[in-house]
Protein backbone atom coordinates (compact mmCIF):
# COMPACT_ATOMS: atom_id res chain seq x y z
CA UNK A 1 0.00 0.00 0.00
CA UNK A 2 1.25 3.41 -1.02
CA UNK A 3 0.65 5.48 1.79
CA UNK A 4 1.55 9.13 2.22
CA UNK A 5 1.47 11.06 5.54
CA UNK A 6 1.30 15.48 5.50
CA UNK A 7 1.98 17.16 8.45
CA UNK A 8 1.62 20.21 9.37
CA UNK A 9 3.11 23.41 7.81
CA UNK A 10 5.25 25.09 11.31
CA UNK A 11 7.27 22.40 12.70
CA UNK A 12 10.21 20.39 11.18
CA UNK A 13 10.19 16.27 10.70
CA UNK A 14 12.46 14.54 12.04
CA UNK A 15 10.96 16.99 14.94
CA UNK A 16 14.74 18.83 15.99
CA UNK A 17 12.33 21.59 17.35
CA UNK A 18 9.66 18.88 19.30
CA UNK A 19 6.05 18.47 18.38
CA UNK A 20 4.37 15.28 19.54
CA UNK A 21 1.79 14.98 16.33
CA UNK A 22 5.44 15.44 14.25
CA UNK A 23 7.14 12.45 16.51
CA UNK A 24 3.99 10.00 16.68
CA UNK A 25 3.64 10.28 13.11
CA UNK A 26 6.98 9.45 12.19
CA UNK A 27 7.32 6.77 14.70
CA UNK A 28 3.86 5.22 13.22
CA UNK A 29 5.38 5.47 9.51
CA UNK A 30 8.76 3.69 10.51
CA UNK A 31 6.83 0.92 11.30
CA UNK A 32 4.28 0.85 7.91
CA UNK A 33 7.40 0.89 6.21
CA UNK A 34 9.09 -1.86 8.35
CA UNK A 35 5.78 -4.01 7.25
CA UNK A 36 6.45 -3.58 3.60
CA UNK A 37 4.88 -0.43 2.52
CA UNK A 38 5.38 2.23 0.53
CA UNK A 39 5.55 5.50 2.75
CA UNK A 40 6.13 9.04 2.60
CA UNK A 41 6.28 11.88 5.04
CA UNK A 42 5.70 15.15 3.57
CA UNK A 43 6.99 18.15 5.80
CA UNK A 44 7.65 21.51 5.67
CA UNK A 45 11.55 22.89 4.60
CA UNK A 46 13.80 23.13 7.20
CA UNK A 47 17.39 24.84 7.79
CA UNK A 48 19.76 22.13 6.45
CA UNK A 49 17.16 19.24 5.98
CA UNK A 50 17.15 18.05 2.27
CA UNK A 51 14.19 18.70 0.18
CA UNK A 52 14.18 14.49 -0.58
CA UNK A 53 15.66 11.98 1.74
CA UNK A 54 15.43 8.33 3.00
CA UNK A 55 15.31 8.07 6.51
CA UNK A 56 14.31 4.16 8.05
CA UNK A 57 13.13 3.42 4.85
CA UNK A 58 10.01 6.41 5.14
CA UNK A 59 10.73 8.79 2.14
CA UNK A 60 10.66 12.43 3.45
CA UNK A 61 9.21 15.13 0.85
CA UNK A 62 9.93 18.72 2.18
CA UNK A 63 7.76 21.72 0.77
CA UNK A 64 8.37 25.66 1.68
CA UNK A 65 6.53 27.07 4.65
CA UNK A 66 6.85 29.36 7.30
CA UNK A 67 7.96 29.51 11.06
CA UNK A 68 4.08 30.00 13.31
CA UNK A 69 3.16 33.66 13.47
CA UNK A 70 1.42 34.87 16.78
CA UNK A 71 -1.27 36.27 14.34
CA UNK A 72 -4.35 33.85 13.83
CA UNK A 73 -4.86 35.15 10.45
CA UNK A 74 -1.90 34.47 9.08
CA UNK A 75 -1.53 30.88 10.65
CA UNK A 76 -4.74 30.44 9.08
CA UNK A 77 -2.91 31.92 5.98
CA UNK A 78 0.15 30.46 5.74
CA UNK A 79 -1.71 26.62 6.63
CA UNK A 80 -3.82 27.49 3.19
CA UNK A 81 -0.45 28.30 1.48
CA UNK A 82 1.43 25.50 2.65
CA UNK A 83 -1.63 23.35 1.47
CA UNK A 84 -1.79 24.69 -1.65
CA UNK A 85 2.25 23.92 -2.39
CA UNK A 86 1.43 20.37 -1.02
CA UNK A 87 -1.28 19.17 -3.41
CA UNK A 88 1.42 20.10 -5.75
CA UNK A 89 4.35 17.69 -4.50
CA UNK A 90 1.66 15.16 -3.13
CA UNK A 91 2.50 11.48 -4.42
CA UNK A 92 0.56 9.46 -5.68
CA UNK A 93 -1.31 7.40 -2.85
CA UNK A 94 -3.72 4.90 -1.45
CA UNK A 95 -4.43 6.62 1.71
CA UNK A 96 -3.01 10.07 2.70
CA UNK A 97 -3.12 10.98 6.32
CA UNK A 98 -3.05 14.34 7.38
CA UNK A 99 -3.56 16.62 10.58
CA UNK A 100 -3.62 19.65 8.60
CA UNK A 101 -6.60 22.16 8.84
CA UNK A 102 -6.99 23.52 5.51
CA UNK A 103 -5.69 20.30 3.41
CA UNK A 104 -8.66 17.61 3.97
CA UNK A 105 -10.54 20.59 2.30
CA UNK A 106 -9.08 20.51 -1.09
CA UNK A 107 -6.78 17.69 -1.72
CA UNK A 108 -6.68 15.98 -5.24
CA UNK A 109 -8.86 12.80 -4.76
CA UNK A 110 -7.06 11.26 -7.23
CA UNK A 111 -3.57 11.50 -5.70
CA UNK A 112 -4.47 11.18 -2.49
CA UNK A 113 -6.63 7.89 -2.40
CA UNK A 114 -8.59 7.58 0.83
CA UNK A 115 -8.51 11.04 3.03
CA UNK A 116 -7.53 10.44 6.45
CA UNK A 117 -8.15 13.13 8.52
CA UNK A 118 -6.51 13.39 12.08
CA UNK A 119 -7.75 15.32 14.71
CA UNK A 120 -6.11 15.76 18.34
CA UNK A 121 -7.66 19.01 19.41
CA UNK A 122 -11.45 19.67 20.33
CA UNK A 123 -13.08 20.55 18.01
CA UNK A 124 -14.89 23.97 17.50
CA UNK A 125 -18.01 22.96 15.50
CA UNK A 126 -16.14 22.78 12.39
CA UNK A 127 -16.33 19.13 11.52
CA UNK A 128 -18.96 19.29 9.20
CA UNK A 129 -17.50 21.28 6.92
CA UNK A 130 -15.30 17.79 5.83
CA UNK A 131 -17.77 15.79 4.60
CA UNK A 132 -15.58 14.78 1.81
CA UNK A 133 -13.14 12.80 3.85
CA UNK A 134 -12.97 8.84 4.23
CA UNK A 135 -12.44 9.27 7.63
CA UNK A 136 -12.04 11.21 10.86
CA UNK A 137 -9.45 9.76 13.16
CA UNK A 138 -9.61 11.32 16.70
CA UNK A 139 -7.18 10.09 18.95
CA UNK A 140 -9.41 9.85 22.20
CA UNK A 141 -13.35 9.02 22.62
CA UNK A 142 -12.96 12.28 24.43
CA UNK A 143 -12.62 14.28 20.87
CA UNK A 144 -14.80 11.40 19.03
CA UNK A 145 -17.42 12.33 21.38
CA UNK A 146 -17.59 16.00 20.99
CA UNK A 147 -16.82 15.69 16.82
CA UNK A 148 -20.80 13.67 17.02
CA UNK A 149 -21.62 15.53 19.60
CA UNK A 150 -21.37 18.78 17.54
CA UNK A 151 -21.51 17.90 13.68
CA UNK A 152 -24.13 14.32 13.60
CA UNK A 153 -23.72 14.99 9.99
CA UNK A 154 -20.01 13.45 9.98
CA UNK A 155 -20.89 10.73 13.33
CA UNK A 156 -20.27 8.00 10.47
CA UNK A 157 -16.92 8.80 10.00
CA UNK A 158 -15.21 9.00 13.36
CA UNK A 159 -13.19 6.34 14.92
CA UNK A 160 -11.03 6.19 17.62
CA UNK A 161 -7.08 5.12 17.08
CA UNK A 162 -5.07 6.58 20.15
CA UNK A 163 -2.15 8.22 20.12
CA UNK A 164 1.79 5.81 19.85
CA UNK A 165 4.32 5.52 22.02
CA UNK A 166 7.87 6.66 20.33
CA UNK A 167 10.43 3.27 20.19
CA UNK A 168 12.37 4.97 23.06
CA UNK A 169 9.47 5.12 25.41
CA UNK A 170 8.36 1.74 23.99
CA UNK A 171 11.86 0.36 24.81
CA UNK A 172 11.41 1.55 28.01
CA UNK A 173 8.82 -0.31 29.56
CA UNK A 174 10.14 -2.41 31.87
CA UNK A 175 8.63 -4.68 35.21
CA UNK A 176 11.34 -4.10 37.17
CA UNK A 177 11.05 0.33 38.09
CA UNK A 178 14.15 -0.20 39.43
CA UNK A 179 15.49 2.31 42.17
CA UNK A 180 14.22 5.99 41.84
CA UNK A 181 15.28 9.26 43.47
CA UNK A 182 12.73 10.98 45.43
CA UNK A 183 11.56 13.57 42.33
CA UNK A 184 8.06 14.75 40.86
CA UNK A 185 8.18 15.35 37.32
CA UNK A 186 7.03 17.45 34.46
CA UNK A 187 7.14 17.36 31.24
CA UNK A 188 5.55 19.62 28.98
CA UNK A 189 4.95 23.03 27.53
CA UNK A 190 5.62 25.90 30.10
CA UNK A 191 1.89 27.48 29.29
CA UNK A 192 -1.03 28.39 31.90
CA UNK A 193 -3.42 25.94 30.34
CA UNK A 194 -0.97 23.64 31.75
CA UNK A 195 -1.84 24.17 35.55
CA UNK A 196 1.69 23.83 37.04
CA UNK A 197 0.51 26.91 38.67
CA UNK A 198 -1.62 24.06 40.94
CA UNK A 199 1.59 21.59 41.15
CA UNK A 200 4.24 24.62 42.13
CA UNK A 201 1.39 25.02 44.93
CA UNK A 202 0.36 21.75 45.89
CA UNK A 203 4.33 21.13 46.37
CA UNK A 204 5.19 23.75 48.48
CA UNK A 205 1.97 22.38 50.55
CA UNK A 206 3.65 19.06 50.40
CA UNK A 207 7.10 19.74 51.05
CA UNK A 208 6.55 20.91 54.08
CA UNK A 209 5.62 17.41 55.27
CA UNK A 210 8.02 15.56 52.94
CA UNK A 211 10.95 18.12 52.54
CA UNK A 212 13.32 15.48 51.44
CA UNK A 213 11.17 15.25 47.97
CA UNK A 214 12.10 17.73 44.75
CA UNK A 215 10.29 18.80 41.98
CA UNK A 216 11.47 18.94 38.31
CA UNK A 217 9.58 21.26 35.70
CA UNK A 218 10.66 20.13 31.94
CA UNK A 219 9.58 22.02 28.56
CA UNK A 220 9.99 25.34 26.81
CA UNK A 221 8.46 28.29 27.67
CA UNK A 222 9.28 30.68 23.98
CA UNK A 223 5.98 31.32 22.47
CA UNK A 224 7.87 29.65 19.42
CA UNK A 225 7.69 26.51 20.89
CA UNK A 226 4.12 26.60 21.96
CA UNK A 227 4.98 27.97 25.48
CA UNK A 228 3.25 31.29 27.23
CA UNK A 229 6.53 33.32 27.39
CA UNK A 230 9.10 34.54 29.63
CA UNK A 231 6.15 35.94 32.11
CA UNK A 232 4.63 32.96 32.45
CA UNK A 233 8.25 31.04 33.52
CA UNK A 234 9.10 34.09 35.91
CA UNK A 235 5.62 33.73 37.22
CA UNK A 236 6.08 30.35 38.17
CA UNK A 237 9.91 30.89 39.44
CA UNK A 238 8.60 33.36 41.63
CA UNK A 239 6.06 31.14 43.37
CA UNK A 240 8.85 28.50 43.86
CA UNK A 241 11.28 31.05 44.77
CA UNK A 242 11.11 30.04 48.67
CA UNK A 243 11.71 26.64 47.92
CA UNK A 244 15.47 27.32 46.26
CA UNK A 245 16.76 24.20 44.82
CA UNK A 246 13.90 21.86 45.90
CA UNK A 247 12.25 23.06 42.15
CA UNK A 248 14.28 22.98 39.54
CA UNK A 249 13.35 24.05 35.89
CA UNK A 250 15.72 22.98 33.64
CA UNK A 251 13.82 24.30 29.96
CA UNK A 252 12.92 21.41 27.11
CA UNK A 253 14.43 18.29 26.43
CA UNK A 254 13.90 17.08 22.79
CA UNK A 255 16.38 14.17 22.81
CA UNK A 256 14.16 11.15 23.61
CA UNK A 257 17.17 9.22 24.84
CA UNK A 258 17.61 12.16 27.57
CA UNK A 259 13.81 12.38 28.16
CA UNK A 260 13.45 8.79 28.89
CA UNK A 261 16.43 9.46 31.64
CA UNK A 262 14.26 11.64 33.60
CA UNK A 263 11.24 9.56 33.48
CA UNK A 264 13.06 6.20 34.97
CA UNK A 265 14.69 8.26 37.86
CA UNK A 266 11.77 9.87 39.25
CA UNK A 267 9.12 8.99 41.59
CA UNK A 268 6.01 10.50 40.66
CA UNK A 269 5.11 12.07 37.42
CA UNK A 270 2.21 14.95 37.39
CA UNK A 271 0.35 16.15 34.35
CA UNK A 272 -2.07 19.06 35.62
CA UNK A 273 -3.38 20.45 32.67
CA UNK A 274 -6.59 23.24 33.61
CA UNK A 275 -7.57 23.17 29.46
CA UNK A 276 -10.79 20.83 29.27
CA UNK A 277 -10.93 21.89 25.64
CA UNK A 278 -7.34 22.36 24.48
CA UNK A 279 -6.29 18.56 25.56
CA UNK A 280 -6.75 15.14 23.63
CA UNK A 281 -4.68 12.56 24.49
CA UNK A 282 -1.72 13.92 26.34
CA UNK A 283 0.81 11.44 25.50
CA UNK A 284 3.31 12.56 28.62
CA UNK A 285 1.13 10.90 31.12
CA UNK A 286 1.42 7.36 29.20
CA UNK A 287 5.45 8.11 28.52
CA UNK A 288 5.37 7.90 32.25
CA UNK A 289 3.02 4.87 32.45
CA UNK A 290 5.98 3.44 29.74
CA UNK A 291 8.72 4.27 32.53
CA UNK A 292 7.33 3.09 35.15
CA UNK A 293 6.29 6.48 36.89
CA UNK A 294 3.32 7.13 39.35
CA UNK A 295 1.58 8.98 37.14
CA UNK A 296 -0.89 11.94 38.56
CA UNK A 297 -3.32 13.54 36.29
CA UNK A 298 -6.01 16.54 36.60
CA UNK A 299 -9.81 14.80 36.17
CA UNK A 300 -10.43 16.20 32.63
CA UNK A 301 -12.10 13.80 30.44
CA UNK A 302 -9.26 13.45 27.73
CA UNK A 303 -7.35 11.07 30.32
CA UNK A 304 -9.92 8.97 30.69
CA UNK A 305 -9.02 6.46 28.09
CA UNK A 306 -6.46 5.24 29.68
CA UNK A 307 -5.93 6.31 33.58
CA UNK A 308 -8.41 4.87 36.12
CA UNK A 309 -8.36 6.14 39.86
CA UNK A 310 -6.48 4.41 42.23
CA UNK A 311 -5.89 1.84 39.75
CA UNK A 312 -2.86 3.05 37.77
CA UNK A 313 -2.53 6.23 38.57
CA UNK A 314 -4.28 9.22 40.99
CA UNK A 315 -6.76 11.86 39.98
CA UNK A 316 -7.25 15.15 41.42
CA UNK A 317 -9.47 18.18 41.44
CA UNK A 318 -8.23 20.97 39.12
CA UNK A 319 -10.97 23.51 40.30
CA UNK A 320 -9.29 23.59 43.38
CA UNK A 321 -7.28 26.62 42.90
CA UNK A 322 -4.89 26.66 45.75
CA UNK A 323 -3.75 23.02 45.06
CA UNK A 324 -4.55 21.24 48.41
CA UNK A 325 -6.32 18.58 46.58
CA UNK A 326 -3.27 17.53 44.30
CA UNK A 327 -1.19 18.18 47.52
CA UNK A 328 -2.95 15.40 49.05
CA UNK A 329 -2.44 13.10 46.22
CA UNK A 330 0.85 14.12 46.26
CA UNK A 331 1.51 13.04 50.15
CA UNK A 332 -0.58 9.79 49.62
CA UNK A 333 2.47 8.98 46.92
CA UNK A 334 5.39 10.40 49.04
CA UNK A 335 4.84 8.75 52.41
CA UNK A 336 3.71 5.39 50.69
CA UNK A 337 6.58 3.24 48.41
CA UNK A 338 4.10 0.23 48.35
CA UNK A 339 1.27 2.74 46.43
CA UNK A 340 3.55 3.89 43.96
CA UNK A 341 5.37 0.37 43.30
CA UNK A 342 1.61 -0.65 42.82
CA UNK A 343 0.49 2.28 40.65
CA UNK A 344 3.52 2.34 38.42
CA UNK A 345 3.50 -1.16 37.96
CA UNK A 346 0.01 -0.92 36.63
CA UNK A 347 0.94 1.92 34.69
CA UNK A 348 3.47 -0.26 32.78
CA UNK A 349 1.15 -2.74 31.74
CA UNK A 350 -1.53 0.16 30.37
CA UNK A 351 1.60 1.01 28.81
CA UNK A 352 1.83 -1.84 26.38
CA UNK A 353 -1.47 -1.34 24.60
CA UNK A 354 0.23 2.10 23.33
CA UNK A 355 3.65 0.95 21.75
CA UNK A 356 4.25 1.93 18.09
CA UNK A 357 3.33 -1.45 16.96
CA UNK A 358 -0.14 -1.85 18.30
CA UNK A 359 -1.10 1.65 16.92
CA UNK A 360 0.00 1.10 13.35
CA UNK A 361 -1.83 -2.00 13.49
CA UNK A 362 -4.91 -0.74 14.39
CA UNK A 363 -4.39 2.02 11.55
CA UNK A 364 -3.67 -0.74 8.83
CA UNK A 365 -7.00 -2.64 9.88
CA UNK A 366 -8.75 0.55 9.72
CA UNK A 367 -7.44 1.60 5.69
CA UNK A 368 -8.63 -2.41 5.18
CA UNK A 369 -12.01 -1.79 6.60
CA UNK A 370 -12.15 1.52 4.40
CA UNK A 371 -10.63 0.55 1.13
CA UNK A 372 -10.35 -3.53 1.20
CA UNK A 373 -9.24 -3.81 -2.18
CA UNK A 374 -6.24 -0.87 -1.65
CA UNK A 375 -5.17 -2.99 1.48
CA UNK A 376 -5.40 -6.26 -0.36
CA UNK A 377 -2.81 -4.78 -2.69
CA UNK A 378 0.00 -3.76 -0.04
CA UNK A 379 -0.44 -7.35 1.53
Amino acid sequence: MKITCVLGPFLPVPPVRGGAVERIFQNLCEVFADIGHDVTIVSRCFESFPNQEVINGVKYLRVASFNQPKSVILYRLFDILYAIRVCFALPKSDVTITNSVSLPLFIPRGRAGLIYMSIARFPKGQMSAYRRVDRMQTVSTHIGDAVRRQSPSVAHLVKTVPNALSKSFAGAIDEDRGARQKKILFVGRIAREKGIHLLVRAFKLAHAKFPEWQLTIVGPHRSAEGGDGEACLEELKTLSADLGSSVAFIGPVFDEAELVKHFKCCEVFVYPSIAARGEALPLAPVEAMACGCAVVVSSLDCFNDYLTDGINGLVFDEGDGSGADLAEKLERLMGDEALRDMIGNAAVRTAQSYTRESVALAFLEDFKTLRPAAARDGE
